[in-house]
């Protein structure tokens, strides 16, 4: 359930990433503590870390919130990374992704309490590659989310 204590854009995150983490086709790793190994696929809220080479990134911004109903947008931007110098690894990483959110039918109730109602793929663009010659997208969703609160029924 939803950690009172706890923000909720944070409570958003957390709930996106145990989900991917669960999703067979993703491959990936949720640790709140953020340690992995390298043969991993790390999934971080904000941070795009030096290690592991595959990383998963989620980060939030609003985008538009009623007035009277508890009814928000908020854009998740999904950072994927892979080394190596084939960019298709991480396009197939941001495909499996995309697959497993973009137009997910009923609503989809995160294992943090937040309910999302709709995500649609906004944007999405290859980024090149970093530093390290690992290759890197970035991907933009919109998700629908119920977020009552006490100026909104």
């Amino acid at each position: 359930m939803t950690d009172p204590a706890t923000g909720f854009v944070t409570n958003l995150l957390t709930g996106l990433a145990v989900y991917l983490a669960a999703a067979p086709s993703i491959g990936a790793t949720w640790s709140p503590t953020g340690a992995y190994t390298s043969g991993q696929t790390a999934i971080m809220l904000g941070l795009i870390p030096p290690n592991p080479d595959r990383c998963i990134t989620l980060t939030a911004y609003p985008v538009d919130d009623s007035l009277d109903l508890s009814d928000s947008t908020i854009s998740v931007q999904i950072r994927t990374r892979w080394a190596g110098q084939d960019p298709r690894p991480v396009s197939d990483l941001d495909d499996a992704i995309w697959t497993l959110l973009h137009g997910k039918p009923g609503f989809l109730t995160l294992s943090t309490g937040v309910v999302v109602c709709k995500i649609k793929r906004n944007s999405s663009a290859s980024l090149g590659q970093d530093l390290n010659g690992r290759w890197m997208n970035s991907t933009n969703y919109y998700c629908d989310v119920w977020r009552p609160s006490t100026n909104r029924t």
